[in-house]
């Protein structure tokens, strides 16, 4: 299993979600953060005109994915290919091995503790989880 770690343009998040849902990818993190990198040069277009600002931290989305080995190569491509605008400060994309892992819930341990199989709606899911 690996995990993948991807720090992305806030306004990219929807692009990239829905190509991730459409790849199979069911469950994942998300979290705005903040950070810097090489470039911290922010040209703004608004209507009245363009003006540049100089931000020391840019805002950002992360996402945080696990995924079983094989895939790894598709998921990071559908981010690659979803969230660049071919710009500076576009984002980067990082990945890891997990060891290990438990689901709270069912404490069930490993590939069966995992959400990575694309879940069915939330309603469906719901009844289904309800007793007889």
């Amino acid at each position: 299993m690996k995990k993948i770690e991807a720090v992305i343009r806030r306004e990219k998040f929807e692009a990239v979600d829905e190509a991730l849902k459409n790849i199979g990818v069911g469950g994942l993190t998300l979290e705005e953060v903040k950070g810097r990198g090489r470039t911290r040069v922010i040209t703004t277009v608004h209507m009245r005109g363009t003006w540049t600002q100089e931000d020391e931290y840019i805002r950002h989305t992360k996402l945080e994915i696990i995924s079983k080995d094989d895939q790894v190569t598709k998921v990071v491509n559908t981010i690659l290919s979803s969230a660049t605008t071919g710009a500076s400060g576009d984002g980067k994309i990082f990945v890891t091995n997990v060891e290990q892992f438990w689901d709270i819930g069912t404490k069930q341990s490993g590939a069966e503790a995992a959400d990575i199989e694309a879940n069915p709606p939330v309603k469906e899911r719901a009844a289904s989880n309800r007793k007889s």
